[in-house]
């Protein structure tokens, strides 16, 4: 088919979608509406405190024992309190000296939500609408309703480019960090997204942190914290299914990150996953201090319960069949340079002594599944400063 009649259907997919929104809001019977509003009320708890964002976005200040995670069946009778500390060893490859990189805040203002609160995205109406409509486009037998479609989203049509400790059975990995620049990719649309992520896994189930843009599930094209879980029930981004026990007052799952411009300025940030040594919990850890944000308790784990037998640094893209796909990473072929390329500085991964490990330290392997869009490099002893460097991104298809 000619690139130009390419465009312009994939111009007026877009307009279709956009109008349909519209249309589906206004079209909503009266028993549509009410049942919208049900279960908002079932997914919104109750809020003590409310913080607007730049963007327009309400975060409810929830009280800690009333978060989604303790819908989870299995984390009914828990004993988990508000403050909470891990036990964890000393966890090594911060970097606060490069002179690229340019410091920001994802902290709410006002020093967050009271104590015992933590924070969540208010889901409105309109998430709900977007997330009926897609799933009706889509077709009931293509995939099913709700989280059910961002799972089927994120494990399956990918493109990926990623350096991945290979899956070993005798594999023991406590634990998988490092230094990651932060994007914002700008062709995205409907159920498109694009990120980067840390992944650590055991079979079926896992667990990834990173930055992400994604319209579908947030109705916008910022760069957003995120985080994923999969077990053998669960497939879910954030706190949309219960699972992650979220204790940090000010930083919130989905708030809004700084994207890098190329050649300049440059946005990274640390991130690790780390499991308890005492309890087997997995702690999302976050920012130059390693700042706690919450974990992923053991028990809700057939797998994960143990130790993870693979990780993965890298890029993930998704478009569906017949969409260009959109650009990963800084949108360029790594070329070496922080200044332009995605990358994950001091990548490290936790053994089951509990010692850190630099990606130096193991054989790796190198995986990129569309090469002529993306591509991922390893540099091993790169540097004192930047320890196990991983680049990865690529333009997508350009029409």
């Amino acid at each position: 088919m000619h690139l130009r009649a390419i465009l312009q259907i994939v111009v007026a997919i877009s307009l279709l979608l956009s109008y349909a929104k519209i249309e589906a809001r206004q079209s909503l019977s009266k028993v549509e509406d009410l049942e919208l509003e049900r279960q908002l009320k079932l997914i919104n708890k109750p809020a003590i405190k409310t913080i607007k964002r730049k963007y327009g976005e309400i975060y409810d200040c929830v009280d800690f024992y009333k978060q989604p995670a303790f819908d989870h069946p299995l984390l009914k009778n828990h004993n988990f309190h508000p403050e909470m500390k891990p036990t964890l060893p000393n966890l090594q490859g911060d970097d606060t000296s490069s002179n690229i990189n340019k410091p920001f805040n994802i902290g709410l203002k006002g020093g967050g939500c009271p104590t015992e609160t933590i924070p969540i995205k208010r889901i409105t109406k309109d998430d709900l609408i977007r997330q009926r409509l897609l799933s009706h486009i889509r077709g009931a037998d293509e995939s099913p309703d709700g989280d059910d479609i961002e799972s089927s989203i994120l494990d399956r049509n990918n493109s990926i480019a990623t350096v991945q400790i290979p899956y070993n059975s005798t594999n023991k990995i406590t634990g998988a960090g490092a230094i990651i620049s932060l994007h914002n990719p700008q062709n995205l649309s409907g159920h498109q997204f694009s990120a980067g992520r840390i992944k650590v896994q055991n079979g079926i189930e896992s667990i990834q942190v990173g930055w992400i843009v994604n319209p579908y599930v947030y109705g916008d094209t910022h760069t957003r914290l995120y985080t994923y879980l999969k077990t053998e029930k669960l497939a879910c981004f954030n706190t949309r299914c219960p699972g992650f026990i979220h204790i940090n007052t000010a930083i919130p799952l989905d708030g809004d990150l700084p994207g890098s411009t190329y050649g300049g300025p440059i946005y990274d940030v640390p991130m690790y996953i780390a499991r308890d040594i005492s309890n087997g919990n997995w702690w999302f850890k976050f920012g130059p201090n390693y700042t706690s944000v919450g974990f992923w308790p053991s028990k809700i784990f057939t797998k994960l319960n143990e130790f993870a037998t693979s990780v993965e640094y890298g890029g993930i893209v998704y478009s569906p069949p017949g969409v260009p796909e959109p650009s990963m990473g800084g949108g360029y072929f790594p070329v070496g340079d922080l200044k332009k390329d995605g990358y994950f500085k001091n990548s490290t991964y936790l053994t089951d002594k509990n010692e850190t490990k630099s990606l130096d330290d193991i054989e790796v392997k190198l995986y990129a599944n569309s090469p002529n869009l993306y591509r991922v490099t390893d540099y091993p002893n790169s540097g004192v400063e930047s320890g196990n460097l991983v680049l990865y991104g690529g333009p997508g298809e350009h029409i």
